[in-house]
């Protein structure tokens, strides 16, 4: 890992845990301002603003020559320097908004070769994900070793596929595989998958940067299959060879 690297996984950790105690003190005195955006699931809070913005000008007094581009769109800027960072101040809104302590902060930043450092912290545990490009992936300042390797047959999913599970690929999966728990923070299902509390992820959805940078490079830098399906908003992440032994490539 490069020292860029570190030192942008240093400025991560500590701005995640900072933006994480703000997020969860309004998760325990009573989440305002919850409102729609783009569809009737697709909700806001004041906390989401609030803790961008903090994100944003913490970043922007760093590294002001970085770009920035948040999921609430508060203080997006252009790059002048080849490297963007993204947020999610509160990934899995829709729990936080209803009392549901299944929810976490993302933060990444990538250059022109993709993610380059990124993290999740799930303050209601104290659980602090983060990894830099080579450098593996991290549980509150530990790394950690390789991921349990579980046969097909025994492993748990992450999912949110909705109208996916009607397609012929997801049909054959059935009875093939464990349980598929459906928790609603995409960032933790990426960092659990990525540590292997989860053997596997599948999800449609969008797939901004504040969605999957930091995610991904988790899962990558654990030797995992990250698969996109664009025409299905598909995105997969695997044990290797596992995409071809269930065939989720065909239609």
């Amino acid at each position: 890992m490069g020292a860029d690297a570190l030192e942008r996984l240093t400025v991560l950790e500590d701005l995640a845990a900072e933006a994480g105690a703000l997020a969860l003190a309004a998760f325990r005195s009573g989440v305002a301002g919850v409102r729609r955006k783009r569809g009737p699931h697709d909700l806001v809070t004041d906390a989401d603003e609030r803790v961008e913005r903090m994100i944003a000008a913490s970043l922007a007094a760093r590294f002001p020559q970085d770009g920035f581009a948040g999921e609430e769109s508060t203080s997006e800027r252009a790059s002048r320097s080849g490297i963007t960072w993204t947020a999610d101040p509160v990934d899995g809104t829709w729990n936080f908004a209803a009392g549901i302590p299944q929810w976490c902060v993302v933060i990444a930043c990538a250059d022109e070769d993709g993610p380059l450092a990124g993290v999740t912290f799930d303050p209601v545990r104290d659980e602090l994900w983060g990894a830099a490009r080579g450098a593996g992936l991290c549980l509150n300042g530990v790394r950690l070793g390789p991921r349990p390797r579980r046969p097909v047959a025994d492993s748990t999913w992450a999912a949110a596929l909705g109208g996916a599970f009607r397609e012929p690929r997801w049909q054959r999966l059935m009875g093939r595989i464990g349980p598929v728990r459906l928790m609603g923070s995409l960032g933790l299902d990426l960092a659990w998958t990525a540590a292997g509390r989860f053997d596997a992820l599948a999800y449609t959805c969008s797939q901004h940067p504040w969605d999957v940078w930091a995610g991904t490079l988790m899962a990558l830098e654990q030797g995992l299959d990250v698969w996109r399906d664009e025409p299905a908003r598909l995105l997969a992440v695997l044990p290797r060879g596992w995409r071809g032994e269930l065939r989720l490539a065909e239609p």
